[in-house]
């Protein structure tokens, strides 16, 4: 089995990289707004729920690896965890695609410390880095997935630039990685596109038409380029679309992470939308979610896939 390739949200997961958060999180309860967070957190709360997260997906046959453990022996690495209370959420500084890691530069200038990190527990991880996003460009893993039918994502938002998709594009067409690139521009205030949208086992997808319809996506392949509507696309690609709402998708709907074709892992509320995961034949795990979405995340932020089958 190889040890690391990512080719969409869907396949069955077999190693994961998070980080266990320390008193880092003190920083951001100084500070909420500047990092990010709503509010405060319960931090002895919220790290009994991050391992609850762990635990569910060591339990279900999956390789954790722990930024902490694997690097806590650099104290200049150590140093910049403690500077870094966003650290936790790990899906925003790589992805991990068949050529190796894309490490991205972030648009929060709060959360520039956590590359670097990142960057070295994925070559002490054995995954070689594949190529990053240029100095002067932005980018975050929030705002960018890879799907079924070789295809990629990625939202224009306040925290990326279109130099940064651009780039991005260009690399995973040119490389052959995938076959089509989708952009979509999402309104104001919208600051990722996994709190919008998710792709489950199975050819099903949650989507918010609030947010993902009010511009034209726009479709591009190593040879032509095409606007359309992003729901239409994926209807014509034989998704089952279940709509989200503005309150759900606050509440984190689309915070998801696939397991295998049979089960994901969830938080808990959004009961409307587990009842509709659970009706197609796929089995919830449902995690403590409250203290996550005080920074603006869920177990889809808190997990970086290195390698699905």
């Amino acid at each position: 089995m190889p040890e690391f390739g990512v080719p969409n949200e869907v396949g069955d997961l077999r190693r994961v990289l998070v980080h266990f958060p320390g008193k880092e999180l003190q920083l951001a309860n100084q500070n909420p707004s500047l990092h990010h967070f709503v509010s405060k957190v319960d931090i002895a709360k919220f790290q009994l729920h991050h391992k609850m997260m762990t635990e569910a997906l060591s339990d279900s046959g999956v390789e954790v690896i722990d930024i902490s453990s694997l690097l806590g022996d650099d104290p200049q690495i150590v140093d910049m965890i403690q500077k870094s209370p966003n650290l936790v959420y790990t899906r925003d500084t790589s992805t991990i695609t068949d050529a190796g890691v894309i490490l991205f530069r972030m648009g929060l200038e709060t959360r520039r410390y956590e590359t670097p990190i990142i960057k070295t527990a994925h070559i002490a991880a054995g995954t070689p880095i594949a190529h990053y996003t240029p100095e002067g460009e932005t980018l975050e893993g929030g705002s960018f997935v890879l799907i079924e039918g070789r295809t990629a994502l990625a939202a224009l938002t306040s925290r990326t630039t279109n130099g940064g998709i651009e780039d991005l594009q260009d690399f995973l067409l040119s490389e052959q990685l995938i076959d089509q690139f989708i952009q979509i521009n999402l309104p104001k205030g919208i600051n990722h596109i996994d709190t919008e949208f998710a792709e489950l086992p199975g050819k099903i997808a949650l989507f918010n038409s609030d947010t993902l319809e009010v511009n034209p996506a726009t479709v591009y392949t190593r040879s032509e380029t095409w606007t359309a509507s992003f729901k239409e696309w994926l209807r014509d690609n034989e998704y089952d679309v279940i709509e989200i709402t503005k309150e759900e998708s606050k509440e984190m709907a689309c915070d998801l992470l696939t397991i295998d074709e049979a089960l994901i892992l969830h938080s808990t509320s959004n009961d409307h939308i587990v009842d509709e995961i659970r009706e197609r034949g796929i089995e919830v795990i449902q995690i403590p979610g409250e203290e996550f979405r005080k920074g603006n995340g869920g177990v889809h932020c808190m997990t970086c896939p290195i390698l699905r089958i």
